[in-house]
């Protein structure tokens, strides 16, 4: 083991504010424009993404070309129930939840959820049938 030095994998770690990064096109830019993961994007991006890095490419060749386009959103994983109940499910290797106990208990709780939101999703992620 050859013992290395990485001086640069913390900046993406250190305390940061609004206007310490450039803009991927700054003011008054035509022909240049800063790219990757040290350059500020009004996405609600992280850095720290193959994502932000692409993002901010995108962001410069449509500003630069003056291509009307918009860069494509980035997805809120973050609060989405869905993808918490696919990650789930996917935990389970696909089976179903099993109540434990006497079957009159699943038999209650399944007709107090067959129709409403939360039994939908349950049905979509593959939990329940």
């Amino acid at each position: 083991c050859v013992p290395v030095m990485m001086p640069y994998v913390t900046a993406f770690f250190m305390p940061r504010q609004a206007g310490d990064r450039p803009d991927v096109v700054p003011a008054g830019a035509v022909n240049f424009a800063f790219l990757g993961q040290f350059a500020e994007t009004p996405s609600r991006d992280t850095i720290f993404t193959i994502e932000y890095s692409v993002r901010t490419a995108m962001e410069a060749a449509y500003q630069l070309l003056g291509i009307d386009r918009g860069v494509p959103e980035v997805f809120n994983s973050t609060y989405d129930v869905r993808t918490l109940l696919a990650a789930a499910s996917l935990l389970r290797d696909g089976k179903e939840i099993e109540v434990p106990g006497p079957a009159v208990v699943r038999d209650l709780l399944m007709k107090q959820i067959k129709n409403t939101e939360i039994g939908e999703l349950l049905k979509e992620s593959g939990l329940l049938t």
